[in-house]
Formats: C-alpha cells, structure tokens, sequence
C-alpha cells in the first residue's frame, strides 16, 4: 500500500509542479530523488496515517521546501552548497575616460624613465617587490639607502608631475 500511494503521489502533477518551481532547474532531479529516498525510509504506518488525514501532499511539499531552501538540510550540503545563482545586479560598466590622468600617468612614467639610473633601477624593483626589507635581502643594500633613495625618486616623480 505504501508503494502505491507514494507512486500516486511522485506521478501527480502538483507534485512535478511543485518541484519544477524550485530552483535552479538542473537540481529537479536530485531533488525529486532526494525526496522518494525520505518518503521510502519512512515507516509504512506514517505513510498511512499521513494519507487517511489528507495531509500526504503538504507533508511532501514540506519535505521539498525544507531541503530545497533550508541551509542546514543534507540536500542543501550535498548539491547546493558549492553552487551560488547570482543575479544580473550589476549594470553595463561605464568607464569614464579621464584625459587627465592618463596625462599625469604619461608624464609619471617619462619621468621615471629620466631618473638616475640608480634611483629609477631602484624603483622599479620597489614596485615589482613591493617592500624595503624585500629589496635589502635582493639587493644587500641597506634599509636605510634603499628607503631614501625610493622616497626622494618618489618626491621628485611628484613634483614634476603635479607641477
């Protein structure tokens, strides 16, 4: 008997309605499995009872809900949990072309082509390594030097620039 009502049950169109509505669509199976594996583990007295008050349905529906959407739910750990739906909330990039300060980046890079070839060698291993201590180990020059040397190449980029 409970064979029967759970197959009248997975063949009813409220049932395939209900779980078409759940997203996203590539897990309708998975979870219509997910589903006929809860129902068929339960005790056949539970079926029963559950279908003599009219409430098989519900029960089911409610077994679809909880796994589709609840986070704690076997169901959401086993398929859902590696996948993220994410919605078109951003719109088309606009990117504003600032004459600007591509011109300051121009004049930046040409002026840090006409430095000392010391202090431009220097920066331009800062801006690959990222850190002083970084360039002492590279290099065995002092902390101190290096620090310096970048920070007055810097200043010098600086005013060349914003002048």
């Amino acid at each position: 008997m409970k064979n029967k009502l759970l197959t009248e049950l997975f063949n009813s169109r409220e049932f395939n309605r209900c779980i078409k509505k759940m997203r996203p669509e590539w897990l309708h199976d998975d979870l219509r499995a997910e589903v006929a594996l809860i129902l068929c583990e339960m005790p056949e007295e539970k079926i029963m009872a559950l279908h003599q008050q009219g409430v098989l349905r519900f029960y089911a529906v409610r077994i679809i809900l909880n796994l589709a959407q609840s986070s704690t739910s076997p169901f959401f750990k086993k398929f859902r949990a590696s996948w993220v739906e994410l919605e078109n909330i951003i719109e088309p990039a606009y990117i504003e072309y600032d004459k600007e300060k591509e011109a300051m980046l121009t004049q930046a890079i040409t002026e840090i082509d006409n430095l000392y070839w010391y202090d431009k060698e220097l920066l331009k291993l800062y801006l690959k390594l990222g850190s002083y201590r970084a360039m002492e180990q590279e290099t065995g020059i002092p902390f101190e030097s290096i620090y310096k040397t970048v920070q007055q190449a810097c200043k010098a980029i600086r005013t060349k620039v914003t002048s």
